[in-house]
């Protein structure tokens, strides 16, 4: 009675002496390792990265009886932060060094988009948690600075000479680059956080200007410069430099001489630009320019569309470097080189050669442009017997009707009617013709691919045995014919079951087939069960005169006279008995004559 009495209360005051300890209970982060009581809750938590790894120390402090302290990321989940999540795992355990409960974060691997994610620190007492102030992340850092041009490109990388920077050069008579033509503006790149605000130029290694822009021209051709840059985690004589750039006289690249008028002069061209396929035509173009010219070579299709042409294009294209005349230094001409082998209609249009300058990261400057022909151009008309389209034949069903589409290229054009013909198991359909539920409906031109035509042919219905035609269509023109087989099959879809695949005729053929063996079987069952009955009573015959006993059972199926009287001489049971062996051996005989 005394302990029901009592239990309540104790269990009252024990909740509440465990709630006051979650009360007193206090967790803190700071960048000292302080008891609890001295120490004060950091609401900013700085990490510094220089290097690999940050200088700051942080740590957890709370006091007994706490456990497991540990720090936690409040909304890393929610800003896709993963990597920091291990890095605060790794916190190491000085509760024993220190003697009160003392977790700590050094020497971390950190992230610069850490900055903004909330973290605290937690602790476990009495089966629930106990939490710290939240702490916001400041990452501060500074990287490397990058000298790019106006338009943020960094500059090109020459193989064995280094980083280039391009400022242009207007020649005079002597070779030589006059004091004038534009300016090239660089800026100092980097990436830091709080932004940089101290910038410095460095010109062959010695202080040249500030700001996080400057400007130069002709004068800094052949200088060496660099950037500095900092945003006051660095003292000034650590600021970290950029790599350097060496600054290079610039000559716009461009077009000196071409080929073009040589080669529709001379074969293999014919009159009017026309070439038949199968032919090669080698272009050629001579380009200088500083940094080292490269060269595009374009198309621009009948249809508007420009393209690069079917051979090596830019640093992967085909040079040989001549010698510029005269005194012309840092000048590099080269004749660059085309080879097209005329393999199908698709090689028709206007051909020219853009020369290129590489003067930084970004699009190279050309003249002309690669978007648009200059002056001078290649104009190609490849002429040739029929061929097939790069598109395949296609479909297009219209209820129990379809449309089938053959595509063909050809130059001349192949002329209707003659000249383009369907074909369906042999019998020709020229255009508006109709065979069976086969009309060729049309010939028309491929209005989006250049020498190339579309032929229609309509099925109306479609048919399961449609699937088995042979269709054809005949292409030809002065220079050839072209046949082009067409499989309703695949277009109909070759996957249907093989009952659905057999048709009306056939099907009645497979019945014929079916009812003619099934009247030879008959007939063959007929023949050698008759055979069977006359091998039967020829062997009866012997056995007779052996035995009477058998003589008189096999006698059972003989409509003689004396057959009645067998039963009337025994009695019934024996009559039963008899019966039943007559039906016995008439079972056994009629095994033995089907054998």
């Amino acid at each position: 009675m005394n302990l029901l009495f009592f239990l309540p209360l104790l269990i009252s005051q024990c909740s509440t002496q465990m709630l006051s300890n979650m009360m007193l209970a206090q967790v803190k982060i700071t960048d000292e390792p302080f008891p609890v009581a001295n120490a004060e809750q950091l609401n900013q938590v700085v990490w510094t990265l220089l290097g690999t790894s940050t200088k700051e120390t942080i740590y957890c402090v709370s006091e007994a009886p706490v456990s497991q302290l540990r720090f936690v990321c409040t909304d890393c989940l929610e800003k896709n932060i993963t990597d920091m999540v291990h890095v605060l795992n790794s916190a190491q355990d000085l509760t024993r060094r220190v003697g009160f409960p003392t977790v700590t974060l050094k020497n971390i691997a950190v992230n610069a988009n850490w900055t903004g994610a909330t973290i605290m620190c937690q602790a476990a007492l009495n089966g629930g948690t106990v939490d710290s102030a939240p702490a916001t992340v400041d990452v501060r850092y500074m990287k490397q600075p990058h000298v790019v041009d106006s338009n943020g490109h960094a500059p090109i990388l020459i193989s064995n000479q280094g980083y280039r920077f391009f400022v242009e050069c207007n020649r005079g008579a002597d070779g030589m680059c006059q004091q004038s033509g534009r300016r090239k503006t660089l800026k100092c790149n980097v990436q830091s956080h709080p932004p940089a605000t101290q910038y410095r130029w460095l010109k062959n290694g010695s202080p040249s200007g500030t700001g996080a822009e400057i400007t130069i021209g002709t004068e800094m051709i052949g200088q060496s410069i660099q950037c500095q840059a900092n945003n006051g985690l660095l003292p000034d004589s650590e600021m970290p430099t950029s790599q350097a750039i060496q600054i290079d006289p610039y000559s716009s690249a461009k077009l000196i001489q071409d080929n073009f008028q040589q080669l529709q002069a001379t074969s293999p061209f014919l009159a009017n630009n026309r070439i038949e396929i199968n032919q090669q035509i080698n272009l050629g173009c001579q380009v200088e320019g500083n940094p080292r010219p490269i060269v595009y070579w374009k198309l621009r299709k009948p249809n508007g569309d420009v393209v690069d042409a079917a051979c090596p294009q830019g640093l992967e294209g085909q040079y040989q470097e001549i010698q510029p005349e005269g005194h012309r230094q840092n000048i590099v001409k080269l004749s660059a080189l085309c080879t097209l082998r005329i393999a199908n209609y698709s090689y028709s249009g206007q051909y020219w050669c853009a020369a290129c300058s590489q003067v930084s990261q970004g699009e190279p400057e050309c003249s002309p442009s690669r978007d648009t022909p200059g002056s001078s151009s290649l104009t190609v008309q490849v002429i040739g017997a029929p061929s097939l389209s790069d598109a395949p034949a296609s479909i297009e069903q219209r209820g129990n009707d379809a449309i089938v589409t053959v595509h063909y290229c050809a130059e001349p054009m192949p002329r209707p009617p003659r000249e383009v013909v369907f074909s369906v198991d042999q019998n020709d359909l020229q255009v508006g013709q109709i065979w069976q539920n086969y009309r060729f409906e049309s010939a028309i031109l491929n209005n989006t691919v250049p020498n190339c035509y579309l032929a229609k042919l309509q099925i109306s219905p479609v048919r399961e045995e449609d699937q088995y035609r042979q269709i054809t269509l005949k292409v030809q023109n002065q220079f050839g014919t072209k046949l082009i087989p067409v499989s309703l099959d695949d277009l109909l879809g070759g996957d249907t079951t093989m009952v659905s695949k057999i048709s009306g005729w056939w099907l009645g053929i497979v019945i014929a087939l079916g009812v003619a063996l099934v009247l030879i079987c008959l007939v063959t069952i007929c023949v050698r069960q008759i055979s069977g009955i006359k091998e039967h009573n020829n062997y009866n015959e012997p056995k007779a005169k052996a035995d009477f006993s058998i003589n008189s059972r096999e006698n059972f199926y003989d409509p003689s006279p004396d057959a009645p009287r067998l039963f009337n001489q025994h009695p019934p049971e024996s009559n039963s008995i008899a019966y039943d062996l007559a039906v016995q051996d008439a079972y056994c005989d009629s095994r033995m004559s089907t054998v």
